[in-house]
């Protein structure tokens, strides 16, 4: 059994510690940053997004521990607000620690945070999930999340600047 427990600030640094290299090594892997910059701008993107730290309004910061015992085997992220006439709950980040996973942690704190956002008046969960990450996307659709939108990118190969299909 895990439970939830929110981020002291103390603990915000620490999670900006461990997640600011792991986005930036995983947009990196994905062509999204220039290596070189993937660092800076991951930690630009979260000084972005959390200003004010764990106090950041809608914005919840939670160690996941299992029971008994309390030890921590990851860490979840999420967003809830007022929008459009409806709470909307979104969990920006969900991280399990290698040496936990592939015995049901991620399902159940997934469950944990459906409950939270049904206790906020949500109707819906919502989250992320890169294509080629295979194990998270069954894991989602196994617990009934479905695709609602989809970004699309196409890779570009040099050419030459300021040419376009209608200049030629």
């Amino acid at each position: 059994m895990i439970r939830l427990e929110p981020m002291t600030e103390a603990d915000f640094a620490g999670f900006l510690e461990r997640s600011i290299p792991r986005r930036a090594a995983r947009y990196a892997s994905r062509g999204v940053w220039a290596e070189a910059h993937a660092e800076e701008t991951s930690r630009e993107l979260y000084a972005e997004y959390l200003p004010q730290g764990v106090s950041t309004p809608g914005h919840h910061l939670c160690h996941l521990l299992v029971e008994p015992g309390g030890d921590r085997v990851g860490e979840v992220w999420y967003t809830s607000r007022n929008e459009g006439g409806l709470v909307q709950f979104w969990i920006e980040w969900i991280w399990i620690e290698p040496e936990h996973r592939r015995r049901g942690l991620a399902t159940e704190a997934l469950r944990l945070l459906e409950d939270e956002a049904r206790r906020r008046g949500a109707l819906r969960v919502g989250l992320e999930v890169w294509l080629d990450n295979p194990g998270a996307l069954e894991l989602y659709r196994r617990l009934g999340y479905s695709a609602v939108r989809m970004s699309m990118v196409k890779p570009l190969s040099p050419g030459r600047a300021g040419t376009s299909p209608a200049s030629t």
